[in-house]
């Protein structure tokens, strides 16, 4: 026997089924439940990929749920690669605290880290690769919440910058005593002068790497550590000169009316190395401050309060890594 299709059964199940849906999303929102893993990189299954065009940004916070980070590069060739993670740039004080993993293709640990609170720290190892190898990074948050930022690269040298005037000291230039500049019958006294050791009470006397002998007590005594110097394109931070932390300059693509603000569509997106969160600020528009709330491979979209009203012509936009 042929059976026939009601239309008023359908709708009346079809109903039912919505309203049970509406219901079990309003219990989970009003039950005050945070989301896990917010911005969708919480496992190692989900790791996203190091940025190629600069340092990897990114935030902890696990009181909104977001926990861990994973990331994941190609090694290009054979070698050693370093790792540098920091946190509380420019000097705000953050309260992150946790670790930083680097696995190998098979899954062992190919090194680690501890991430410590504070301002301008940085965490930083060396480990073996290989050409080809898919190498997996974890960070990992245990207490506190802040922004970071991670890069991959060759090890760098802490003494490159050391002149024939200096020794390298602990990964640090240090002075040599009297600019290297003693005969081998002479030492350098406390005052930086070039004395014979029969003239002086540091006769036989032979100090440690970055001490000098004081020629009125023959005492040794340290020589505090010459600062290196940086080159135009690099900061000092923790005794070391590394590169600046370029910002990602664009142009305002298209402004629309939003909130009694404005939505912005900038001419950068994931691909160089936007992300959600992130903030900047269009030129030449007073007040006119930015947070980004969604990314695409060459676009992203921003709010700001400033309306429409106040863009007008070709406006260029930076964003801050």
């Amino acid at each position: 026997m042929m059976q026939y299709f009601c239309p008023a059964i359908f709708v009346q199940a079809t109903t039912r089924r919505v309203l049970l849906f509406g219901l079990a999303v309003c219990a989970l929102a009003c039950s005050g439940a945070t989301l896990r893993d917010p911005d969708g990189d919480g496992t190692s299954a989900k790791a996203q990929m190091f940025s190629r065009l600069g340092p990897t940004g990114d935030k902890l916070d696990p009181a909104a749920g977001d926990v861990e980070d994973w990331r994941y590069f190609q090694a290009q060739s054979t070698g050693t690669v370093e790792l540098r993670l920091t946190h509380g740039r420019f000097g705000a004080t953050s309260t992150l605290a946790g670790t930083v993993t680097a696995y190998n293709p098979d899954g062992t640990t190919a090194a680690t880290g501890a991430i410590e609170a504070g301002s301008e720290k940085t965490t930083r190892f060396t480990f073996p690769v290989r050409a080809d190898g898919t190498y997996v990074v974890q960070i990992k948050a245990t207490a506190g919440k802040g922004e970071y930022v991670v890069e991959i690269g060759p090890p760098t040298d802490a003494c490159a910058s050391c002149t024939d005037k200096q020794s390298c000291v602990e990964g640090r230039c240090v002075d040599k005593p009297c600019g290297g500049a003693c005969t081998a019958d002479e030492i350098c006294d406390a005052r930086g002068r070039c004395v014979r050791e029969s003239n002086s009470k540091c006769a036989g006397v032979r100090c440690s790497k970055g001490e000098v002998c004081q020629s009125s007590s023959g005492k040794c005594v340290t020589v505090a550590p010459a600062a290196p110097k940086c080159t135009a394109t690099q900061v000092l931070k923790d005794g070391e000169c590394v590169e600046k932390i370029k910002d990602i300059e664009c142009t305002v693509v298209d402004v629309r009316e939003s909130g009694g603000g404005s939505m912005l569509t900038l001419s950068a997106g994931d691909r160089q190395g936007v992300q959600k969160g992130m903030t900047g600020s269009v030129k030449g528009v007073k007040g006119a401050t930015f947070s980004i709330v969604d990314v695409y491979p060459s676009r992203a979209k921003a709010v700001t309060k400033v309306p429409p009203t106040s863009f007008s012509g070709n406006l260029n936009a930076s964003i801050k890594r």
